[in-house]
């Protein structure tokens, strides 16, 4: 059988599109492995497979890859590319691509490099080794055409080598539904728990329902807002943190909720933010849970989600244009209905991670013989 080594520099539990890729290319045959660097306070596992293994570097104690953290991850990452000899390595983001671009030539295996992210501020070498893995890489993956187009603009990459794959669910997570009351109106959230996704304005608006309608949180606090989630529950009896779930239960959760929280800052200089729609999972989830989405009034989610009538738009910064949202979700429960089933038909018949990654599953189906 094929083999391929999944490396990022960081837990590839807490990335659902390398989670799909991995479980997709075992399903296919493929020999699966990960070297993951967990963290200690992020407990995650991979979902089980016959045919995915997962191998560690020691617990990083925070989010924070030290040099040493980092050394150790280049150092595993070589002698399993020498002891498994896979015919593909697959480096995800600027962390995965030094310890990918070695192994591979070390290993003399196809490599793929999918970004997940735009890197931000980083050490310069760790940028000049991200465009030597994107620009030796056999195919080159992107969450939208955005981010792949500024990419190839900057790092010179080939359009034939490039795939774009939103970062949607698989077709088998979606989850069995069952009949909820209207009352209270379940809005939900998950995933990393910042000010800029949640913004401390849904805290006023909430207060407005007096329990009509509630916000039900599941995911982790960013290192970088550290208190945020404390002082946001704090202010409203109206939130529920619900924890951590692992990505197997993930979607089961949302199933429970109405409505789906996917909001971004309408203005912003932050490169990660400003891309989201098609990278973040966020909307996609819910959509196969079943959920009505509320999104933010930004144009490229307005296209995607609004138009097609999977949901409403608001402005996240704004209480009152909170209210009016959730006001109208409230009063038109069957409009709201349709809408999720709207979006829940469109995950099952286009929007899946199956069929978006076929075409890259078939292009490493050749890279195996070759």
């Amino acid at each position: 059988m094929p083999r391929v080594l999944f490396l990022q520099g960081t837990d590839p539990a807490a990335y659902p599109p390398l989670i799909n890729a991995g479980m997709l290319m075992a399903e296919a045959g493929w020999e699966v492995t990960f070297l993951s660097a967990p963290m200690a306070d992020l407990p995650l596992a991979m979902p089980e497979h016959p045919r995915i293994a997962v191998r560690t570097i020691g617990a990083r104690p925070s989010h924070v890859m030290r040099k040493r953290d980092y050394l150790a991850y280049n150092a595993r990452a070589l002698q399993l590319a020498l002891t498994l000899r896979p015919e593909v390595v697959y480096a995800s983001d600027i962390l995965g691509a030094g310890p990918g671009l070695m192994a591979a030539r070390a290993s003399g295996a196809s490599l793929v490099y999918h970004e997940h992210d735009p890197p931000g501020p980083r050490l310069p070498v760790l940028h000049r080794w991200r465009g030597a893995a994107a620009r030796s890489a056999r195919i080159v993956i992107f969450p939208n055409r955005q981010r792949a187009d500024a990419a190839r603009s900057r790092l010179g990459l080939a359009e034939e080598r490039l795939q774009i794959v939103w970062n949607m669910p698989r077709l088998a997570e979606l989850p069995r539904l069952t009949p909820q009351s209207d009352l209270p109106l379940r809005l939900y959230y998950h995933g990393s728990i910042t000010p800029e996704r949640l913004p401390e304005a849904i805290v006023p608006a909430l207060a407005h329902f007096e329990g009509r309608a509630r916000l039900h949180v599941i995911g982790y606090e960013s290192a970088s807002v550290t208190g945020f989630l404390t002082k946001l529950t704090a202010a409203s009896r109206f939130i529920n943190y619900d924890g951590i779930v692992e990505r197997r239960e993930l979607l089961d959760a949302a199933a429970h909720s109405h409505v789906g929280l996917a909001l971004v800052p309408p203005r912003t200089a932050d490169e990660t933010m400003a891309s989201l729609a098609g990278a973040s999972n966020k909307p996609f989830d819910y959509m196969a849970a079943g959920q009505a989405l509320l999104v933010s009034d930004v144009p490229a989610w307005r296209e995607m989600f609004v138009g097609p009538d999977y949901g409403l738009a608001c402005d996240p910064r704004s209480t009152e244009s909170l209210i009016a949202a959730i006001s109208w979700l409230l009063d038109h429960p069957d409009e709201r209905r349709a809408m999720g089933e709207r979006g829940r038909a469109k995950i099952a018949a286009d929007w899946n991670y199956d069929g978006a990654f076929a075409p890259v599953l078939d292009n490493l189906k050749t890279l195996a013989v070759l």
